[in-house]
């Protein structure tokens, strides 16, 4: 992917003008997220999926996905299809790609394992593995694993942020952590703190959430305040994803299974289960955003599911879950991506109008990405 998303965005205005500021951040947070989807395209191009999970045809997929007859044969003509999936809440914005890719994929797997491809996406500024090396033994993390998180960019108007936190929009942070900036705040000189002790107050909110969720997973974690004493459960959020999951329910509740309730994963003889934990900042409209994320991948038979679960965001999007599956067909693999994202900038007055422009505006951005990486699959 060439060029700064932030600036494609600007050659990219529509008539939806009134809305510009939060189309603006939705864009650019979503396309924060575009190496998670450039890995699962990679992993899943895998051989022979439908006998080893008894799937129907890939045109019988895609139809109970409500892609209709005209864009399925361009799918099989090598087009590549936008598709809008049903959505839990005014909050979530929901993306679907379709595409026939023409390759051998065995080699991609390293792709997703290592993680390579975030070196090449501009708004990601830095990233970590969190207790492990790789794929395999994952470990309880230490602050150690966090060493690379910065307030960068724009380091010290972001310090001030966190050390004036209140409930709302500004900061996804919970009462203790707001807290804790809290005791910073008044600890230092006029109500300064030095902004590397910012980052290590960062740093443990950040271990605090990872472990909290390794050990419990959704319900470890932690709300964000709003104002008017309200919050917004992450947990909520991405569990009304799950629910519009429902083909992937359907022919493979194993792996849906092990989503809703991880970390259990009561998965069949023969089926197998790796993960990987990341921190990842991006740069989200001049400031840094800090994501968690939870990469799975799941083998089913021959078969290959990835999903990418962000659980915690620090500003501007509450969560997101994207993921990818592969569909095996006489002239080719058939990809079908689909994200979903949770985002207070488009929900509330004129929710279905900001979701459309939204779209509108990412569908370009997106293509691009897939079809680079389609070309790039299809070389090996």
């Amino acid at each position: 992917m060439n060029g700064n998303p932030e600036r494609e965005c600007m050659k990219s205005r529509t008539s939806a003008d009134s809305y510009s500021s939060v189309l603006h951040c939705v864009v650019n947070l979503l396309g924060a997220t575009c190496a998670a989807v450039s890995i699962c395209v990679g992993i899943l191009l895998c051989g022979p999926v439908l006998e080893a999970l008894a799937l129907p045809p890939a045109d019988e997929v895609l139809r109970q996905l409500e892609i209709s007859d005209r864009d399925r044969q361009r799918i099989r003509e090598g087009e590549l299809v936008t598709w809008t999936a049903t959505e839990g809440s005014d909050r979530e914005l929901a993306l679907g790609m379709a595409l026939l890719v023409k390759t051998k994929a065995e080699n991609l797997t390293d792709l997703f394992r290592e993680a390579a491809t975030f070196m090449n996406i501009k708004v990601i500024t830095a990233f970590g593995k969190i207790g492990n090396t790789g794929f395999g033994n994952i470990e309880n993390g230490t602050r150690a694993d966090f060493a690379g998180v910065t307030l960068a960019p724009n380091g010290e108007k972001e310090a001030r942020r966190y050390l004036e936190v209140e409930p709302g929009n500004d900061l996804n942070l919970d009462a203790r952590e707001m807290a804790a900036f809290r005791v910073l705040k008044s600890a230092g000189k006029d109500g300064t703190a030095p902004i590397q002790e910012v980052e290590a107050l960062i740093r443990e909110g950040l271990l605090a959430r990872y472990q909290a969720y390794r050990t419990k997973g959704l319900a470890g974690i932690a709300p964000y305040a709003r104002k008017s004493g309200r919050h917004l459960l992450a947990s909520d959020e991405l569990s009304i994803s799950l629910k519009q999951s429902k083909v992937l329910a359907k022919y493979l509740p194993s792996v849906y299974d092990a989503l809703v309730k991880y970390p259990v994963t009561n998965l069949k003889q023969g089926e197998e289960f790796e993960e990987q934990f990341l921190w990842i900042n991006s740069e989200v409209l001049g400031r840094p955003t800090y994501a968690l994320s939870h990469r799975t991948l799941f083998r089913v038979g021959e078969a290959y599911v990835f999903v990418d679960r962000q659980y915690y965001a620090s500003h501007d999007y509450n969560c997101l879950q994207q993921g990818a599956v592969a569909l095996q067909t006489e002239s080719g693999t058939v990809v079908v991506y689909l994200s979903r994202v949770s985002t207070e900038q488009v929900a509330g007055f004129g929710s279905s109008v900001k979701k459309s422009a939204s779209r509108v505006l990412m569908t370009p951005y997106f293509k691009d990405l897939l079809e680079a990486l389609r070309a790039q699959a299809e070389k090996q």
